[in-house]
């Protein structure tokens, strides 16, 4: 599994600067947070860095999108449906335009949020628009699929759904899933099991799958074999944020508390709290081991007060980017069973530090993991019983 970068406000230089450092990687562009005369330019950086290119559209909302969205050649105008022929037709072939002259790896195609009385409508639009491009291009079409949590936590309605996307003429997805009560981390368990369900029956049918706006839980779809996650600084990058995409104003743009990822424990902490840790006693704790260990938040453990050091915003987005890596790379194993076992010791790992830092008063309040231990628990087991037996023999397949 592989962590793909999800392009968010100002990480233009900070993926530049990963791609080189890695070597390889995938960027997925934001057309809210980069204007279209500037993606050529930058798409020739990443790929001289030795990266690779997508664009995602973002056209979830096509009526009430975002002003800098409404900017792109490619946006319906007002009163156009996107699925008339006239319609898709324009938009498609802006979009095939825009992902030439990036040299894209992929075409992501456009797809709405949809609810289960939606589906009629997307995937009518998700059919036009591969007919398009299967007749335009080479290059592998991803369609997006953008779900309600309503819809994600139905079984039934993600099974019926399962049997239509089999028969769209389209390589892989993209998928958008939209929280649970809008949670970072989230605990609703009927949602985690209706998402790794969607996630294991498309690669089952022998799709490619990238979860956008992801953060950590989402490890949890290795036991899907899924392709990648994308996953980015801010906290909409991370979590799917519809507003990110309607609101005219840019409210993505917030510095607030800087915060340290510690990977053992699947949690987020604010940086103010190692101090305290470095007062009683146990900074040691949260030291990064191994692969882990990065020239982002060294500064944090060579004895200064944390707080007096140079770790900042910047900084505390590079080392989670490079923590989130290593993890896929560490769940990129060559057996279902294995990386079962893998993210088992990881979770239950995670759950005990997580304990002892509760006992201590350490909490990373909305970025603890600890509500979502259960639920990532529950479902992988769930998961197991329903395809564990077909993902150990189809495993080698699905990479």
């Amino acid at each position: 599994m592989e962590l793909y970068l999800q392009l968010g406000h100002g990480m233009q230089a900070l993926a530049q600067e990963l791609i080189k450092l890695w070597g390889k990687g995938n960027v997925i562009i934001s057309p809210v947070n980069l204007q279209q005369e500037k993606l050529v330019v930058f798409s020739k950086k990443i790929q001289s860095a030795g990266g690779q290119v997508l664009f995602d559209p973002q056209m979830f909302y096509p009526k009430e999108g975002h002003l800098k969205l409404q900017a792109y050649d490619y946006w319906p105008a007002e009163g156009v449906s996107v699925t008339t022929g006239d319609g898709y037709t324009a938009i498609n072939r802006e979009l095939l335009r825009i992902n030439n002259l990036i040299n894209s790896t992929d075409i992501i195609l456009p797809g709405i949020e949809m609810a289960e009385d939606q589906f009629t409508y997307g995937l009518k639009w998700m059919n036009n628009s591969a007919s398009y491009f299967a007749q335009k291009t080479n290059k592998p079409l991803l369609a997006t699929l953008c779900l309600y949590p309503e819809t994600i936590r139905n079984s039934a309605a993600i099974e019926a759904l399962v049997e239509q996307l089999k028969a769209i003429p389209v390589s892989g997805y993209y998928i958008i899933p939209h929280p649970s009560n809008n949670e970072y981390i989230v605990s609703d368990i009927s949602w985690v099991i209706g998402l790794l369900k969607l996630l294991t029956c498309l690669k089952l049918a022998k799709k490619k799958v990238i979860v956008g706006y992801s953060n950590h839980q989402g490890l949890l779809y290795a036991l899907a074999n899924v392709d990648g996650i994308a996953s980015g600084t801010y906290m909409n990058t991370r979590s799917f944020n519809p507003a990110k995409f309607k609101s005219p104003k840019d409210d993505d743009i917030k510095h607030k508390s800087t915060w340290y990822y510690l990977p053992t424990a699947f949690s987020e902490y604010k940086a103010a709290l190692l101090d305290v840790a470095m007062q009683r006693g146990y900074l040691d704790a949260f030291l990064p081991q191994g692969e882990f260990q990065n020239p982002y938040s060294e500064m944090l453990f060579k004895g200064a007060q944390p707080s007096s050091t140079n770790y900042n915003e910047t900084n505390s987005f590079k080392h989670y980017l490079h923590c989130l890596k290593v993890q896929c790379n560490m769940l990129s194993l060559s057996s279902y069973q294995e990386t079962y076992d893998a993210y088992e010791f990881m979770l239950n790992t995670a759950e005990n530090q997580i304990r002892e830092f509760k006992r201590r008063g350490m909490s990373g309040q909305n970025r603890d993991f600890a509500p979502a231990v259960e639920a990532n628990r529950v479902a992988m087991c769930a998961n197991n019983e329903d395809y564990g037996l077909r993902l150990q023999l189809d495993w080698q397949q699905l990479r």
